[in-house]
This record gives structure tokens, sequence and C-alpha cells, in this order.
């Protein structure tokens, strides 16, 4: 028996210690989406998450915790131990948080690891197919006129932002910004007349565009954009406005090195993947699958950028 009992406790103790030196990851992994189902960044989390399944032989899940500008789930996220199976897939509207006491807030790039920029996509600008002009040029005539109403739906503080940029750039202060809580119900309005021009990113309105059910009237990327490229860029229009949404994958700051590496070198090793690609692009997305240090430095250009447009833009806060 005390043969058996010894047998027994070194059989276990040699379990432990293969499993601690399993690589990582050894259980199942979560990805938490902070917005609704069906978005973009759900469409784009749930491929990388079958992608590193495939590749870990490990069970990646998607969690969708929405609220708050995205502010919820990315606390949850956080709030969860830094050990690296809980990842987030935020965007670049989270730039854009008031600090808080309990969450990332000001201290936000303090309190994550940034793991690698998933997919870039350029903000456009887009009117209903019955709108009578094919340009932004002939957007920003018309609502100049007196008699026509006109308004620009954003479902982003982000988008929010860009526009108000770009309205006051283009003399169009008596433009009226209306806020939607989702892309789905903003672009709903404008098919229905109800929202004179919307701020989606390209990537969710390329479906519509092909359909010839809206306009694209400009993007607001730096050069044109891969997958519209008749669609001018807002400086070929006279407003050299830049505003590109992003996809980016992310950890608590806390997360171990050597978790950090496993799960970069993960994404590297999937950022080949077709579906992950095919996905990427077929949401008008623009893959990019950057390395976390260049990650990092891009989010920390465009968050001064960002802060000099909100110090003049306060009541975007």
């Amino acid at each position: 028996m005390k043969l058996a009992t010894i047998a027994l406790a070194l059989a276990s103790l040699l379990g432990a210690s293969f499993a601690a030196a399993q690589p990582y990851p050894r259980k199942p992994v979560t990805i938490v989406v902070p917005y609704a189902p069906g978005g973009g960044t759900d469409v784009v989390a749930r491929a990388l998450a079958n992608a590193l399944s495939i590749h870990w032989k490990q069970t990646v899940i998607v969690d969708n915790t929405a609220g708050a500008d995205g502010m919820i789930g990315t606390q949850k996220a956080l709030r969860a131990p830094a050990d690296g199976y809980t990842m987030i897939l935020q965007l670049n509207t989270m730039l854009l948080w008031k600090g808080t006491s309990e969450g990332p807030g000001a201290n936000l790039l303090e309190d994550i690891a940034f793991i690698s920029l998933i997919q870039t996509a350029p903000l456009a600008f887009a009117v209903s197919s019955k709108f009578p002009g094919n340009t932004f040029g002939e957007f920003v005539a018309w609502c100049k006129v007196p008699a026509n109403a006109c308004s620009w739906g954003t479902a982003t503080r982000y988008a929010q932002l860009i526009g108000k940029h770009l309205m006051e750039t283009a003399g169009l202060e008596r433009a009226v910004n209306i806020p939607y809580k989702g892309g789905g119900p903003m672009m709903n309005d404008l098919l229905g007349g109800h929202v004179t021009m919307t701020i989606p990113s390209v990537a969710s309105s390329l479906t519509q565009k092909q359909a010839g059910s809206i306009k694209v009237l400009a993007v607001a990327s730096r050069s044109r954009f891969k997958f519209a490229p008749d669609v001018p860029t807002l400086a070929e229009a006279g407003y050299p406005i830049n505003g590109d949404s992003w996809y980016g994958l992310m950890v608590a700051k806390a997360t171990p090195p050597e978790i950090v590496r496993a799960i970069t070198e993960g994404v590297r090793a999937v950022s080949k993947d077709a579906n992950l690609i095919a996905t990427i692009e077929g949401n008008g997305g623009q893959p990019v699958f950057s390395s976390g240090e260049e990650f990092n430095d891009y989010v920390k250009r465009e968050s001064q950028e960002l802060g000099a447009l909100l110090a003049k833009y306060p009541s975007v806060q």
C-alpha cells in the first residue's frame, strides 16, 4: 500500500511538472470583443480565434461583452488574471476614453501590452444612392444651401471627432451630427433618408456600395484604399484630413514576457492564414499584423494627434 501511495504521489508530481513544462497555451484562451456580435471586430476576432485554435491545437473562444463604447469589455479583460489566457481585440475609439479611477482610462497605455495591429481601414463618407451628387465637394455645396437640411451620422466617438474636424474645415458648422449606438441603425437611417451622410468604416460600407444602395464620396486614408480604388481621398477633395480605424490584439500589461512572446509568435504564424486574410479583406480591411513594438509606437503617435483634436473639440469627450 505504501509503495502504491508513493508511486501515485510521484506520478502526480511528474504530471504536474509535465503540465508546467507544456508550452502556452495549456487551456482554452478567450478573446474579449468589447462590442456586440455581428460587427466588424466580432467577425475578425472569430476568424483570428479559428486560425489560432488550429495553430495552437487549443480552443480559442470569442467573448462579446459590449457597453460604454467598448470600455466595459476592456475593463473585464484587464481584471482577469494577467496570464495571457484573456486577450482583447480593440479598436482606436479606446484612445478617446476619459481617465477613471477604476478603468483603463487615461492610464490605458500603461495598463496594456500591445501584441499586434491586425488590420486598418479608413473612415468612409457615404450618402444614399438617391443623393443628388457624386463627390464630397458636391455634398459640401449642397449642405451650404440654407433650404437643404444637412446631417451626418456617426456610430463611434472616433468618427464623431474626425467628422467635427472635417465639417469645420469645410465650413459646414450648420450640419447636424446624429450619434448612433451602432453602425446598423445608422446605415438604415441613411438608406431611409433620415440622415444625409454617414461616417462608417469603409469596411462596413463596401457591401452596400457594391450593391448600389449607397455612394461613398471619399475615404480618409492618406492614399486611395486598395479595395475602393475608385473612391478619392479627402485630401484629393481638398480636405487634408486623415482617419483610419484599426483593430488590434492586446493583453494586460502584467502578462509575463514569455507568454507575450508565445502569443506574438502564434499571431505571426497565422498572419498568412488564407481564411483569416480573406475575412479581413472581405470586410474591407487591410491586413497589417505588426509587431508589438510597431503597434505601441503607432498608438503613441495617434494618441498625440487625437489629444490635440480632443482639446479643440471637447464636446466629443
